[in-house]
């Protein structure tokens, strides 16, 4: 009951706009199991920067506490994003970047993570003048994720889905993927795809890069298939940031990784990026308590397990990982 309360009550009353400390308390107290999970990923993120203090956890929880309840509620929130309120809800960074590539009328692969609000960035680039295929798994379902998040995650896709044109193109747990992607591709489409998978999560086609400064290994399958292609491959985040008014999602993009690089330049570039991401904004990132399964290649070190994780952490990612 407490499950459907928070996907189906708390987060649309919270999309729609009502506040009160009811209200953030419960949605706080679905947080707190998650809590320890937290505290012990950014202090193994913080051992390679030697930067962790009692101050900076405790403001990191805080921050990813908020990021969270942005994010799951999002599900609904994108309902109301329009293009005429679109400035509401979004900023934008580096979309010169995206603008310089379609140019070149080839595909386009914006290599992402699991960053903030990773799932609706399709409904502002389609405001903006571009269709931005997102790239997904599908929904676990098996018994490890109960009925009522898997409910919750479809809604995650078809709601949002709503309000942009493109669908989302799925890939199961063993690497298959909607063909829909080939004939997107011919027509030099435009693909948002979050790979920060860690083995454990999504086995398929993991090469080994250098993570947060330690050997890790991440999947390479849609840089193979894109290079293939002659695809433009940049990285883009979707981060979730805070001012006097409120939560908006900052949309950015960086510059092409550089043509003609392979699969492993390709992957080692977007890891390259990925930990810069993190370690500025660590909170962003939801991967956060299970950094530790990114260093299976570290026996002992980093790839040692962080704990046991719920199987319903409300979250695509993290539903099937293990400690």
């Amino acid at each position: 009951m407490q499950r459907f309360e928070h996907y189906f009550i708390d987060l649309p009353l919270w999309a729609c706009g009502y506040r009160s400390r009811a209200l953030e308390r419960r949605l706080y107290a679905d947080f707190e199991p998650e809590i320890a999970l937290f505290r012990e990923g950014y202090k193994s993120l913080s051992a390679y920067t030697n930067a962790a203090t009692e101050a900076g956890v405790d403001d990191t929880i805080q921050k990813a506490f908020w990021v969270k309840v942005v994010r799951e509620s999002d599900t609904y929130t994108s309902l109301r994003m329009t293009k005429k309120t679109l400035s509401r809800f979004f900023r934008f960074d580096g979309m010169e970047h995206l603008e310089n590539a379609v140019k070149e009328r080839r595909p386009v692969i914006i290599l992402t993570g699991h960053i903030g609000s990773f799932f609706i960035p399709s409904i502002a680039f389609y405001h903006l003048g571009y269709i931005v295929h997102p790239v997904a798994r599908t929904v676990d379902r098996s018994p490890v994720t109960p009925q009522i998040t898997r409910l919750y995650l479809n809604l995650n896709y078809k709601l949002p889905e709503r309000r942009f044109p493109a669908k989302y193109i799925l890939t199961d747990f063993s690497g298959k993927i909607d063909r829909s992607i080939v004939s997107v591709a011919r027509g030099n489409g435009i693909f948002w795809a979050a790979i920060d998978f860690p083995r454990r999560v999504y086995q398929y086609r993991h090469l080994p890069v250098t993570l947060f400064g330690q050997p890790a290994t991440l999947p390479s399958g849609i840089i193979r298939w894109g290079i293939k292609r002659k695809a433009i491959f940049l990285t883009g985040w979707n981060s979730i940031e805070g001012d006097s008014k409120g939560f908006y999602r900052l949309l950015s993009l960086e510059s092409p990784i550089a043509d003609g690089s392979d699969t492993q330049e390709v992957l080692q570039a977007y890891a390259d990026r990925l930990s810069a991401f993190v370690l500025r904004k660590p909170w962003q990132w939801m991967a956060l308590p299970s950094i530790r399964q990114y260093g299976e290649l570290c026996p002992g070190g980093v790839g040692k397990a962080a704990g046991t994780v719920r199987p319903d952490m409300h979250s695509e990612m993290l539903d099937r990982v293990r400690g």
